[in-house]
């Protein structure tokens, strides 16, 4: 209990931010704009407004996003002392720009338009690290991910192996941090991410003929799901892996999801069903009064809203036609 005491006066606080949070009908209505300018004005009306009425155009919509979530990390680490919570969502982020970083070195480019701003490093400390520059502001667990992944690509001159190593580290590091928390519920979750990324690649590399060497070299580890598992699994058929996971808590999530990516050659069904059974164990959070849970829950809402609406008005930008982006859709957390 008391640790759980620790969270009470961000819990009230989230327990009135979670009634702005985008329920189904609202989500409907965005769907049945004609156009993306009917669908900016009707988020206008909503918590995105100011950061809508600040777009010079459409396509800034992305930076309106992004800058709406920045503040939910803000508001929630502001509140709290355990920044933890916080860090499980944002240092992804991180090593997304790390990568960029290293593959710009690589091409000769500066380019900024593929950075995230939701990371906690900035981008111009990180670019430190390409001059070498001793004074860069960089956490040094960074710092060792940014060597070990120019050193692999020097090693291999195979810009893949960036995103495999940066990968392994992150989840790494996420493993850490999750560990240091001592939350049942948090490890359940990381795990659960683990096993449906690991099953994704297997996935995606058997549709490639990888060899298997490559699966080992891509697993990542954490999951619940054993190493050997996967492996063994490799050989068989995508029917057979469809088989072997009857019984398992992802038995939605793999039958609904392969089915439809051997059918489209997509994964988007599969990721969106991944996404919908991590939002389902955060969802937790919603109905705890106050606690890391309900912390958490709300994080993990936020961020799914904000992918929500990314789907949406490029489905919108695009022309895209209403079923196709409903089929893309993720749950909604109220």
């Amino acid at each position: 209990m008391g640790r759980e005491l620790e969270f009470l006066y961000v819990s009230s606080r989230i327990k009135t931010l979670e009634t702005a949070l985008l329920g189904k009908s609202a989500i409907d209505r965005l769907m049945e704009a004609e156009g993306p300018e009917e669908a900016l004005k009707l988020l206008g009306d909503t918590d995105y407004g100011p950061d809508m009425a600040e777009m010079e155009n459409i396509y800034d919509f992305e930076k309106a996003l992004e800058k709406s979530l920045k503040r939910t990390f803000k508001t929630i680490s502001d509140s709290m002392k355990d920044f933890r919570l916080v860090r499980f969502f944002t240092l992804k982020n991180d090593y997304h720009n790390l990568k960029v970083i290293i593959k710009n070195k690589i091409l000769g480019l500066e380019g900024k338009d593929y950075f995230s701003g939701l990371g906690e490093v900035p981008a111009e400390e990180l670019q430190k690290l390409v001059l070498e520059d001793i004074t860069a502001s960089v956490p040094e667990s960074i710092k060792n991910a940014y060597r070990k992944a120019v050193q692999v690509y020097e090693e291999t001159q195979d810009s893949q192996q960036i995103d495999l190593l940066l990968d392994r580290i992150l989840f790494e590091e996420l493993a850490e941090l999750v560990e240091s928390t001592k939350e049942v519920f948090l490890k359940e979750y990381f795990a659960a991410m683990v096993d449906l990324t690991n099953i994704r690649t297997m996935v995606r590399l058997m549709q490639m003929k990888a060899d298997a060497r490559i699966l080992e070299k891509s697993l990542l580890s954490g999951g619940s799901l054993k190493r050997d598992a996967f492996i063994k699994l490799y050989a068989e058929s995508m029917q057979g892996v469809i088989d072997a996971f009857a019984s398992s808590p992802y038995r939605k999530v793999v039958e609904e999801g392969i089915s439809s990516w051997m059918d489209s050659g997509s994964p988007a069904v599969f990721e969106k069903l991944s996404d919908d059974y991590l939002l389902n164990l955060a969802r937790r959070g919603l109905y705890k009064p106050y606690g890391p849970e309900t912390v958490f829950g709300y994080l993990a809402a936020r961020e799914n809203e904000t992918k929500i609406l990314r789907i949406i008005l490029v489905g919108k930008i695009n022309g895209i036609s209403s079923e196709m982006i409903k089929e893309r859709l993720r749950d909604v957390y109220v």
